[in-house]
Formats: structure tokens, sequence, C-alpha cells
């Protein structure tokens, strides 16, 4: 059916709609008839009421709010078809006190203030049909329906809330001295539809002689309250969400995706805090046990590979022989009454996220790993820095009821920065801990633990270095983070000294205070700068020039992350890899020494680059990939003496040996497994 125009101005124009009304003599009702809208119309309009309806057309609303007890309704449209057809429709139906005009809404000739409601379905999407709709005109309209209405009433507004729509009609009306709220309007299918069915909603707009600020509020489910938020931009957002996820289950109804984005949903009663984020897993060409299911990750473990990751989520879905698998991460700013609750609580969302072809009694399994449990968690401490931005350090337990410690940057919300496993104080002990563990604390850093897999490549290079592991050696550390690869150095080597060097003091306080590096055990051989890497590394080298007893470092290690999001290489920054840092490191190394970098870049063209920049400094680099990420290790060294298949057989000759003195620092990974993985840059 040829009704709909073949670009969006048309809509505004009233040429399009004698055009339409003409052609078209039954009612149509743009999102939504009386039954489906009756709830807000009741909720927001008394019988009493003066209504205005602009932009009526044929829809029969009017008519049926009329019978419903509203009486004093004014129809008008810019179309004299559509006025003459209703009229003649309704002139032997007794509505005596309703009518239609022939008006335009930006110049009414009715009074000031003359009605408590004006009602508008669809209309003003008409009028902005486009991102270029003609300002003047819709200020016009606003200034007639402001007109118009008197204080107390209400511009009740039906819309699919584009985004430029949105953004104009609530900047003028709360510029105005109008409560904002808005309402999602729970309507049917559309038959006549050829799209995708998105959400209709409602604002609706109080007028005030003065309001004391800006209110703005949400409801988009019919049971609950309306909730305060703060800004235009928050209700735009919130409304994009609502309908992006409209968009999101056509897509999953009609077919499998690969790459679904990932699903917020937030509680009625806070739109700030994402309460549940959830992940879509499809199996393509894969024979399922299931069709569907929903696995619930424990809390705190949402960043751990095998749920943080897209490769990870997939290996739990086929492990679980699900079709499709739905992820949901519980968020730290709320508390859960347990899987029963959160069952309860997401049983009807997840349905809207089923595949087209499952049974009308499917019963859908919901569950975790280990049984029945959601895991726990404890916020310890927050912090926010210039440099870094929010983190938060918190307790989770993990796996097998091991409790664990980590740093989150709160803008990288799926990656954990550092983590540490926690074990019970021991109390002969606590005299030691110089008040960085309170009485109510029974858990504290174990430092015979280290849980990334770059870190571990790291210290499986030191056989490389040092000949036995109870040698004195100095490593220098440029990113200190939360110093859980500098505590195991520490706990494991106990003649290692080490300087840190951390940019943010915030973040080098926290680990201190948290992560164990305030043992008095360690503080003699662990010296913590909070200074730019490349400036100490630029004042040391013109130190070690100019004196006769040089500050020479055995290992140094390169893990600073970068905070340009833009560029490729995340890990080092870009600026680590300029001529004058790299050639000053040779004036604080020794011949023997190493310099470890932990590489994080997804270019292959710009890690190659980095690579050969580094060849013009360090002549022979080894490199390993991590297992879980994209990560990769560096080693290099200042000398080239003998080929990777001999200099592989020594170390890991020590590493046996390491392995064996360091028994219980080297229970959760192998340093010998570790440097089969290197090979030569």
């Amino acid at each position: 059916m040829d009704l709909l125009p073949k670009v969006s101005s048309d809509f505004s124009t009233s040429g399009y709609w004698e055009t339409f009304f003409s052609k078209r003599l039954q009612a149509f009702e743009w999102y939504g008839n009386y039954l489906e809208l009756c709830g807000l119309l009741h909720r927001y309009i008394k019988p009493k009421d003066d209504i205005l309806v602009i932009g009526c057309g044929n829809s029969i609303l009017s008519e049926q709010m009329y019978n419903a007890g509203f009486n004093k309704i004014m129809n008008i449209d810019i179309s004299q078809t559509v006025v003459k057809q209703m009229r003649l429709k309704n002139k032997d139906k007794d509505k005596t006190e309703m009518d239609w005009k022939v008006m335009d809404v930006t110049n009414m000739d009715f009074e000031n203030g003359q009605y408590s409601v004006v009602l508008d379905k669809g209309t003003l999407d008409a009028m902005m049909s486009d991102d270029g709709g003609e300002t003047k005109t819709i200020e016009k309209m606003f200034d007639e329906i402001d007109r118009v209405l008197r204080t107390g009433g209400r511009y009740i507004c039906f819309s699919l809330a584009q985004d430029h729509i949105v953004r104009k009609v609530v900047r003028y009306f709360s510029d105005h001295q109008y409560l904002v709220r808005i309402h999602k309007v729970s309507t049917a299918p559309n038959q006549e539809s050829t799209g995708v069915q998105m959400p209709v909603f409602s604002f609706i707009f109080t007028k005030f002689v003065k309001l004391p600020s800006k209110i703005f509020e949400v409801c988009f489910e019919d049971s609950v309250k309306p909730t305060r938020i703060q800004s235009e931009d928050e209700i735009i957002e919130l409304t994009k969400s609502q309908q992006y996820y409209a968009m999101l289950k056509n897509q999953l109804a009609s077919e499998t995706t690969t790459n679904a984005p990932p699903i917020e949903l937030f509680s009625s009663d806070n739109v700030v805090n994402v309460r549940y984020t959830m992940h879509v897993v499809d199996l393509k060409d894969y024979k399922p046990k299931q069709k569907f299911g929903i696995f619930i990750i424990p809390q705190g473990r949402e960043c751990e590979w095998l749920y943080g990751s897209s490769e990870g989520r997939r290996q739990v879905a086929e492990s679980a022989r699900f079709m499709r698998l739905v992820f949901v991460a519980l968020n730290r700013e709320h508390t859960y009454g347990g899987m029963q609750a959160i069952q309860d609580e997401l049983s009807t969302k997840v349905l809207e996220l089923s595949p087209h072809n499952i049974p009308e009694n499917y019963q859908v399994p919901f569950m975790t790993d280990g049984g029945n449990d959601i895991g726990e968690r404890t916020v310890r401490h927050r912090c926010k820095s210039d440099l870094t931005g929010g983190f938060v350090i918190e307790d989770y337990k993990g796996a097998g009821g091991v409790w664990y410690r980590q740093l989150v940057f709160e803008d990288q919300s799926t990656s954990v920065q550092s983590v540490v496993r926690l074990k019970m104080l021991d109390k002969k002990k606590k005299r030691h801990q110089r008040g960085a563990v309170k009485e109510n604390m029974k858990l504290v850093p174990d430092g015979s633990y280290l849980a990334s897999n770059y870190s571990q490549l790291m210290i499986s290079g030191l056989t490389s270095i040092i000949q036995n592991p109870s040698d004195k050696f100095r490593v220098l550390v440029i990113g200190l983070g939360g110093g859980t690869m500098s505590l195991f150095m520490l706990h494991c080597f106990k003649q290692c000294d080490i300087t840190a060097v951390e940019l943010d003091a915030s973040v080098a306080a926290v680990a201190k205070q948290w992560f164990g590096l305030s043992n008095d055990a360690y503080e003699s051989r662990i010296n913590i700068t909070v200074e730019d890497g490349i400036q100490y590394v630029e004042k040391m080298a013109d130190l070690n020039k100019t004196s006769e007893s040089s500050l020479l470092f055995d290992v140094i290690v390169l893990d600073a992350d970068s905070k340009d999001t833009t560029s490729s290489i995340r890990c080092p920054p870009e600026n680590f890899m300029n001529e004058e840092f790299l050639s000053n490191l040779k004036y604080i190394s020794k011949d023997t020494s190493g310099f470890f970098l932990n590489l994080l870049c997804r270019d292959s063209h710009a890690k190659s680059q980095v690579i050969k920049k580094l060849k013009n400094y360090f002549p022979q680099i080894y490199k390993a990939s991590c297992e879980e990420d994209v990560n990769e290790v560096l080693m290099c060294f200042n000398t080239n003496n003998g080929c990777m298949n001999e200099k592989l057989k020594v170390w890991l000759t020590k590493a046996a040996v390491w392995e064996k003195q360091l028994e219980s620092n080297f229970q959760d990974f192998k340093i010998t497994d570790l440097l089969k993985s290197f090979v030569v840059a």
C-alpha cells in the first residue's frame, strides 16, 4: 500500500496529508489505539478538562474518548479533506460538545489559556520528520501550544522520540517552566508496519508559573512510580536505550547473531546504575542439547576471561551445549536476593531474547557456575583521581570458595587492572601489618599468587638473567598498578630490591594499602616513586652519565597503559617508544640486563613497527603471546650471545631448579612451560 512518503520531509507538507486522507477513508491509528493509550489518558486527563487535539487526522481516538466521558474536545487539522470527513462521520452521533476545525497548529485562533490539555498523537513527529526541520516553524507550534494552555495544564505528546525531536521539545518546555515526564507506551504490533516495531513514548509536559529548578522524570513501566533524573541528556540516552532494545529484540527473534552488543537493564527506581548486563551468544552450525538458557555470572567474576570475553563466553556456551545462551552480569552497585530472586526478576525480560522457534511451553533454565551460588562481593574502597578517573577495590568469592581482591577502573569496567588471591591472616604475624589490615579484616593478600598470564611470562623470563632465586638483584618497574607482580617478586625472591614508578599517586596508595606492599617484611626492599616513568628514566640516565657509582638495574619492566583510547597501542603508551627513552635505558641497565614489556596492540602493523623500533636498541628480542588475550610479552636484551635453542635449554634447566626451590610459589603456573612459549621476534 503506497501511503508512506518517499522522503521524510513529505510528512510536514499539507499536500501530502491531503493525498493521504483522500486515499484512506479508514481510520489510521498512529502510535496506538484508545485501548492501548487509555491508561495514560485517564491518568493525566479529567472529564471536566477542555481538550484540544492537534493534527487529529481521521483517528477515532477523540470519538472513543468522548464515549468514555471526555466531552469537551476540539479537534484541529491542516487538511480540509479529513476535517470534512470527520464532521460528516459524527454529525448524527449526538456529540454536540466536540467539533473539528481546519487550522494550522502554528497559528491557532483560540484564546490564551483556553485549554487545560493539548493532545498530540504523532503531529510533532510529522512536523519534525527529519533533523533538518524548520526550527522557526516548530517554535511557532510550541509557542502556540504554550499560549493556549492554562497554568496547570498539560501538553501530552505521543511520539517515536527520535533524538532531534526529544532534544527540541524537552529543551523548549523545560525552559518554559514545564515539568517534563516521559512514559513508554505499551502498544500491540502494528500489522501495517513494514519494518521494526519501534516503541511509542508519551511526553507529559505540565505547565507551572515558576519551578524552583528543571524537573525531568521517566516512567518506562506502567506499574512503577516515575523516577527523577538530572538532565535532558539522560532522557535522550534512556529513550535511545529503549529504542535500541526494541531493534535488538526484533533481530534476535528473527535470526541468530554473532555480534549482538551488550544489553543493559536498569531497575525502575535506579536509572543511573545498570542492574544487569546481558550478552547473547548464538552457536551457528552446532548441534545443541537445548535451545535457550540463561547463565548468571557469579558476582565479581564478570571480568574473568571466561565471562568477560566473547571467546570465553562462546566456550561456556559450547560446553553447556545451548543454541542460544544469555550471560547475565550483576552490578556491584546493587544487591541481589539469590538465584531464585534473580530468576523471578528476569524471567519475563529474558523471554524477549529467546529464539523465534522456541516452544510456547519452554521452561528457560537458569544456571551459574557451581550450582545456585551467585557469589559474594564486598566493595572495600572507592577512589577517584584526575589521571585515572574512578576505581574500585572489591573482594569477591571465586571458584572453589577462594577469595580474591581486584582493582577495577570504572571506565574499563570489563577489565581488571590487578587481582590478588587472599588468605587468612596469621594472627601471630598480625603485628607486622602496620595498620594496613584492620581488626575486622580476616583476609590479606597472598604474595605467592600471580593471576595475569603476562606477569607469569615475565617472571619466567627472570631465569634468563638471574642465576639463583636467592641471588641479589635490582628491578625497575614502570607502571606499578596494583603492584601484584612486585608483591610476588618480593615474596619469592628474598634478595630482590624493587624501584616502582607510578604516575598516579592514588593508584600507588592503593597498591600499598590494599595489595600488601605495606608489609614490614617488604617495605625495606621496595621504593615506590610517584613520577612520570619517562622523566624518571631520563633523570637516572643523566645521573649515571656524570656519577662514578652508577645505579644500574638487572631487570626493567614496562607495564604502563595508555589513556588514549584512540591509539591502536594500548600498552605501553606510544611515547615510551621514542628514541630518547629507549636510548636512555642503556645508561640505567647492565650489559646482561633485560628489558621486559607488556605489549597490548590489536593492529598487527603497529605491533611490527614497535618490534622494529626496539631492534634498533636491543639486538636480541623474544616474544610470547598470552593464552587468553592479545597481550604479548617482549624480552629485550642488550647483547646477542647465542641462538634461541641453546639459550632456552639453559633457561629451562634453571627453571626446573627454581620450581623445586620455590615449589610453594609456583603451584598456579609452571615457568618451564611458559618459557617454551617464547620465540624470536
